[in-house]
């Protein structure tokens, strides 16, 4: 059999979100990829900063340079899967967006120090191919053309306003990044209500988002084995680094089990507005995620020096509220049932118990009792969903 042919120019127009499957390409897939160093690189300063004794300040920073980097991310995904643009073209457009994701990746130290016009620079010239690929779609799509207009121009607005944002003097900078963010996160509501119909396809966009939550559990994963390996090498105590990697990864597969079990494309098909909560609220839930990792590898740290116990137990069990919290949060913007989501709001609540008593515990006993509630909630989760007739 010949291999299909690439074009190397065709003309861009929308998908066929009637169709009942849409699976993600292998270029979205290579795509993804670079953010797994982005989202590496931000864990490493969180973990670094928790370490240091600076976990305030650098939970601060990692959530303000976690929100552009999680933005970039969705925005190429929502273009992939309203237009099909397999040419050529949109694969060099792709790749100069991956070689702009991975400069701000290498920027994100020197953001965290202070210095963001390099992140601003690497940001811009990572948005810009986005923009030209909307404005390609336009010139091809007349149905659509409005659409994709109202993207471009909010995509150049707010990109214009971050590197403004990156040179005003220091105390302008974070009300013009507010505006950038606001213009960013109000142009796909503007953009939406120009279009004569569907511009996504639920599956696949559900399928995509859960890729990405699979890439930020990896950083817990990748903590673990890190964990292990100093276990192995290092002179921490073997006993307590073990229970505190079992403990994490218990945590990971626990809240890789509930979230692919309790969110679906429900919420993307319900209505409008639930699709923007859906797509909106994983922005804490990926950070919430990555942070769990951070926050082992920080425990880890924090076993050979004299830092606080509290900021160990903390740096665990405030991301893992955080995330149990906005699933539950998500499952009901998705099927507007509280009563499905009561195990999550408890485990949340439970989780955020440890963090009252953090002062009186070590890291290992509460990574054990955060891994109980969280592999509870998984159970407790589990039996509800097998109790509804399919």
């Amino acid at each position: 059999m010949m291999a299909r042919r690439l074009p190397s120019v065709r003309v861009v127009s929308m998908r066929d979100h009637s169709a009942e499957e849409r699976s993600a390409t292998p270029l979205e897939l290579f795509f993804d990829l670079c953010f797994v160093v982005a989202v590496a690189l931000l864990a490493g300063d969180l973990h670094h900063g928790i370490a240091d004794g600076h976990a305030a300040e650098a939970a601060l920073t990692y959530a303000f340079l976690f929100v552009p980097v999680w933005w970039a991310w969705m925005s190429f995904t929502w273009f992939a899967t309203a237009f099909d643009t397999d040419d050529a073209i949109h694969r060099v457009l792709t790749l100069l967006q991956m070689a702009g994701v991975l400069a701000v990746a290498a920027t994100v130290h020197t953001a965290a120090e202070g210095n963001l016009v390099p992140l601003a620079l690497a940001y811009t010239g990572m948005r810009v191919p986005l923009i030209l690929q909307w404005l390609r779609a336009a010139s091809s799509d007349r149905a659509h053309r409005a659409f994709a207009l109202t993207y471009a121009a909010g995509l150049a607005v707010a990109q214009s306003l971050w590197v403004l944002g990156a040179i005003v003097p220091g105390q302008l900078t974070f009300l013009v990044f507010l505006v950038a963010l606001a213009v960013d996160l109000g142009t796909p509501i503007l953009a939406v209500r120009r279009s004569p119909g569907p511009v996504f396809h639920a599956g696949h966009i559900a399928e995509r988002y859960g890729l990405f939550a699979l890439i930020v559990l990896g950083e817990t994963v990748l903590s673990v084995t890190i964990g292990l390996q100093g276990a192995v090498e290092g002179d921490a105590p073997f006993g307590t680094v073990v229970v505190i990697v079992a403990a994490a990864l218990a945590i990971a597969f626990g809240l890789w089990w509930i979230y692919f079990d309790a969110l679906g494309r429900d919420g993307l098909t319900r209505n409008r507005r639930a699709a923007f909560v859906w797509g909106y609220g994983h922005c804490l839930l990926y950070a919430a995620l990555a942070a769990v990792g951070a926050g082992v590898q920080a425990q880890l740290d924090l076993l050979a020096g004299e830092a606080s116990s509290t900021d160990a137990v903390v740096a665990v069990s405030l991301p893992v509220a955080l995330a149990l919290a906005t699933v539950g949060g998500l499952q009901v913007a998705a099927n507007k049932r509280p009563r499905d989501a009561a195990s999550l709001f408890v485990g949340a609540a439970l989780v955020g118990l440890t963090i009252l008593a953090a002062p009186w515990l070590t890291a290992s006993t509460a990574n054990v009792i955060v891994a109980v509630i969280v592999v509870a909630v998984t159970v407790v989760g589990g039996l509800r969903r097998a109790e509804v007739p399919r």
